[in-house]
């Protein structure tokens, strides 16, 4: 297994940091609290930069949001991490892990992957099921239960550890899994005033990141918390927390770290045919029934023992659907279509048949909603635009066309989209030309001292506490 260092070193310099608030801002670079920071990101670059080599970051605490799915009909909560600097060190600590993810990961993991979106699983799913060429098969699909919010953390950190040399570099990606347990104790603190110099926090932060519960509870006896606060803070503390949270771009990176040994042990072990993840959710393709059922048992005990995670209780294994024939001929229906059996795979929001691949229903339904949206509005926006084109690309890579020149195309000109689409990102692009000339002389006003980045008690500063209460 290979190991890495020098990782946190490389991630202090100016032009990583700088480049790790620009690729934070995409998306956002409307908001008056982003432009105010990229118009002075000299500055904060310094800051930052000081903040992490001092080792002095602290997680912002979060009250979690309630979002409802419309495609998976879902509802999940998720966080939304401040851009100062929450956002920021996420894209730089994910800068310098995620070659570590990227190195051996399953050629098939696909979920979140650059460059391994859905159109790649697409691609390679149409050809595995087209391979059989009408011999009879087998699906197994399945998906991890609660996948995110299950993630014991003990067992990420110590793969991180068998992997990561760089102290520093792990203290970090510590310190951003156990994000709500130092938020809630550090928020606790501020609230009640308590005094806590430099060198305590970055002692009492590192301590809880490396669940050392016995040298968190020291700092919190020499800084004078007593009684029922103590009793608060030590709960706190001694908790066992599962799971990386929704909303926050490490999340993802974590999660296919962590499910990377079940991939090639899926693949190496149990010699699965055909073998595809999306995130946590898996599709193997098997000639046998029998043997993919053994395959669901052995992945089951896999997870439950090396992972702590359970298969969700509606997996299954099904025969792909086929076309009935008889004498040599297709039976057709009433309607004169194709009569079949088995069952299609619904999977990363397409719906695979045995002769064509088109797009899951409620997918479709959100696409002619948005289309309908479009054709009222006197002006479109870009985001409105973007995820019009984006949709697009499912009706140009599926068998849904007909659909398209039906209901969406005579909502909507592509062109007029494509325009808008272009436009705006001429315009960032040259608001980032901007950025990247800088006024140069906003640079020497960054130095300040600690009391920019850590306040007299050690907690971070009234400016990167309050700073910014958006995702």
């Amino acid at each position: 297994m290979r190991s890495y260092n020098n990782l946190y070193e490389p991630m202090l310099k100016d032009d990583y940091i700088k480049q790790c608030f620009l690729d934070a801002s995409k998306k956002k670079k409307n908001r008056n609290d982003v432009q105010e920071i990229l118009s002075n990101i000299d500055k904060h670059t310094e800051l930052l930069k000081k903040m992490l080599n001092e080792e002095l970051f602290i997680p912002d605490y979060h009250e979690p949001s309630i979002i409802n799915e419309s495609s998976s009909k879902k509802t999940r909560r998720i966080l939304k991490p401040n851009y100062k600097y929450e956002q920021v060190v996420h894209h730089c600590a994910i800068g310098r892990f995620k070659p570590i993810v990227m190195n051996g990961l399953y050629e098939f993991s696909c979920g979140s992957i650059p460059g391994r979106g859905v159109h790649y699983g697409k691609k390679y799913m149409r050809k595995w099921l087209d391979s059989y060429d009408g011999k009879k098969f087998f699906v197994l699909k399945m998906d991890v239960h609660h996948f995110f919010e299950s993630i014991n953390r003990r067992i990420l950190k110590s793969k991180l550890k068998a992997v990561i040399r760089d102290k520093r570099f792990y203290r970090l990606l510590c310190i951003l899994i156990e994000h709500d347990k130092i938020a809630v104790t550090a928020k606790s603190l501020m609230d009640v005033g308590v005094e806590i110099n430099a060198e305590q926090t970055k002692t009492l932060v590192g301590c809880i990141a490396f669940d050392d519960t016995s040298g968190a509870l020291e700092v919190l006896r020499e800084i004078g918390i007593t009684r029922a606060k103590f009793e608060e803070l030590k709960a706190v503390i001694e908790e066992m927390r599962k799971g990386v949270p929704l909303g926050y771009f490490t999340s993802q990176w974590f999660g296919n770290f962590y499910l990377k040994a079940l991939d090639h042990y899926i693949k190496e072990k149990l010699h699965a045919e055909h073998y595809m993840r999306y995130m946590d959710d898996m599709v193997i393709l098997g000639k046998s029934k029998k043997k993919l059922h053994k395959t669901h048992m052995a992945i089951e005990t896999y997870l439950n023992e090396n992972l702590d995670l359970e298969i969700k209780g509606d997996w299954q294994v099904f025969r792909f659907e086929y076309p009935v024939m008889k004498d040599g001929k297709s039976v057709l229906d009433e309607n004169g279509k194709q009569v079949t059996k088995g069952r299609m795979l619904d999977f990363m929001g397409f719906q695979f048949h045995y002769d064509r691949t088109t797009i899951r229903k409620s997918n479709i339904e959100s696409a002619r909603r948005k289309a309908n949206h479009i054709s009222k509005q006197d002006k479109i926006s870009w985001y409105n635009a973007s995820v019009m084109l984006s949709y697009m690309g499912l009706f140009k890579h599926t068998d849904t066309y007909n659909y398209y020149i039906e209901y969406i195309k005579p909502k909507i000109n592509i062109k007029k989209l494509k325009r808008i689409v272009s436009k705006h990102s001429r315009k960032e692009n040259e608001k980032h030309d901007r950025l990247e000339k800088g006024d140069r002389n906003t640079a020497g006003q960054a130095g300040g001292g600690r009391q920019d980045i850590v306040a007299v008690n050690g907690l971070p500063a009234q400016e990167h506490r309050t700073g910014n209460k958006r995702g």
